[in-house]
């Protein structure tokens, strides 16, 4: 199934609604193969400036989501602009609740040690009924092919639907796309930060910080240094495509 897509800065983002998106989900795990899934924002942005190679593992996902205000803008500017932002940490919940009548099962894999399972905990009461399959915070380092097949034989046994992905940006959005072909798993997730503002890790901004597109900078200052200096690369750098595109009329390079 194809959806309308906007090209800006090498990406194919898809134009869908999150409720688009969502049913988009049910077609990838009734399909009978494996789709990973990425969402764009200013950070991964900024991560395609700097290594171009990365285009091509985001065009290759089921669905590249547009999650930040850069994206938006771009694809206004490209005059196809997205119906509505979907960032990873408003899919999650979303698709959590969309999952309940379908029984998917759910894996949260990643984040810091004890930071999965704080998630999954906090959602199983938000969404009685949630089907928690497994969570895991694999070592932070690059595993060896030991390890990593120890890996996708943990998260196979639990048969899960959907497995959501927290390594870090890009880190996890190559990780999916590695994977995809050699987890027996539906429907893989790059979601990053979602683990952390659910599990109650670190502070989320509030609702009218995200409806403004001001997310980044409530990030920067309450997300702790790490944070503050992947931000202070990230966002003129973001700035630097919107408005070069704005100076050539379009989204384009």
């Amino acid at each position: 199934m194809t959806s309308p897509k906007v090209h800006v800065c090498g990406l194919n983002i898809d134009r869908l609604t999150m409720r688009e998106a969502l049913d988009r989900l049910d077609t990838f795990v009734a399909g009978g193969q494996s789709h990973y899934v990425c969402f764009c924002e200013g950070n991964l942005l900024s991560s395609v400036d700097r290594d171009p190679s990365l285009i091509a593992v985001l065009n290759g996902a089921g669905m590249l989501l547009p999650d930040g205000i850069a994206v938006s803008m771009l694809s206004r500017i490209a005059r196809q602009p997205v119906p509505e932002r979907i960032a990873g940490p408003w899919f999650l919940p979303a698709a959590c609740e969309h999952g309940l009548a379908r029984g998917y099962r759910h894996f949260f894999y990643g984040g810091e040690p004890g930071v999965a399972e704080r998630l999954a905990a906090n959602l199983k009461t938000r969404f009685p009924g949630l089907q928690v399959a497994g969570t895991r915070s694999p070592p932070f380092r690059d595993l060896t092919p030991e390890d990593m097949k120890e890996e996708r034989q943990i998260i196979e046994a639990a048969k899960p639907h959907l497995l959501w992905v927290a390594l870090g940006s890009p880190r996890q959005e190559r990780w999916v796309a590695e994977q995809c072909n050699a987890l027996h798993v539906p429907v893989l997730l790059a979601v990053g930060a979602a683990f952390d503002f659910h599990s109650g890790n670190r502070p989320w901004a509030p609702a009218w910080i995200r409806a403004i597109g001001m997310e980044w900078l409530f990030r920067m200052i309450c997300g702790g240094r790490r944070t503050m200096k992947r931000n202070l690369r990230a966002v003129p750098v973001a700035a630097k495509m919107v408005f070069r595109a704005v100076g050539r009329g379009s989204g384009e390079w």
